[in-house]
């Protein structure tokens, strides 16, 4: 097949490409400075398939830079990113393995950067932190080893008391017979466990 023409789309950068007189496909202007694309060039089945596909990844690329630069992402996320912009699930992969590889995507790094916002935020039980990493597309044992290593027991602890005492501090209309009953359903709302709870509701009510 041979190029019969290169036009200039109205979108900024992209040009369509005809084959044969008639339209075949649309690439980006350094898809065709890439492999130096010029009217009449011979073209076979395989070097399209190839061009096409080098052109969807380097867009797919695009859109992963500009999607990153605002804040982590999880691997779910930037895939599906990349599946909304029309992007085939192959290139997805190889563009996701090149992000991974330049140290731009990390799954540990995203659920320890979360963990450190909602410290800086309102801190949640890590119960209800492992389902929210989750509900991230975030593998079971990275969850594990990230809120082992970034959350533990006594930080989920002080945590809770921190909360206890400003929910308290803004409900002091509370009838005292119902505090604890208040306090553990607040706690529980914000994914505390019964045991932990309990710890912080003896510290925070100085009850036995």
């Amino acid at each position: 097949m041979k190029i019969s023409d290169i036009q200039k789309q109205r979108k900024e950068g992209r040009y369509n490409i005809y084959l044969d007189g008639n339209f075949a496909f649309g690439l980006y202007k350094e898809t065709i400075f890439n492999y130096g694309l010029r009217k009449n060039d011979e073209l076979t089945e395989d070097k399209i398939n190839e061009i096409v596909k080098y052109d969807e990844i380097t867009y797919g690329k695009r859109v992963a830079y500009n999607y990153l630069s605002y804040r982590p992402r999880s691997l779910k996320e930037l895939r599906s990113k990349l599946k909304e912009k029309g992007i085939s699930e192959s290139s997805a992969e190889e563009i996701i393995e090149y992000f991974i590889e330049h140290k731009f995507l990390d799954d540990y790094q995203y659920s320890k950067s979360y963990i450190e916002n909602l410290k800086l935020k309102k801190p949640i039980g890590r119960r209800s932190l492992q389902q929210k990493l989750s509900m991230k597309g975030i593998d079971k044992e990275i969850i594990q080893k990230v809120i082992d290593e970034n959350y533990s027991e006594e930080i989920e602890l002080s945590n809770g008391i921190t909360l206890l005492e400003k929910y308290i501090s803004k409900h002091k209309n509370i009838p005292k017979e119902k505090i604890k009953q208040k306090s553990f359903a607040y706690l529980m709302s914000r994914g505390f466990d019964y045991g932990i709870i309990s710890e912080i509701i003896k510290e925070t009510l100085n009850s036995d």
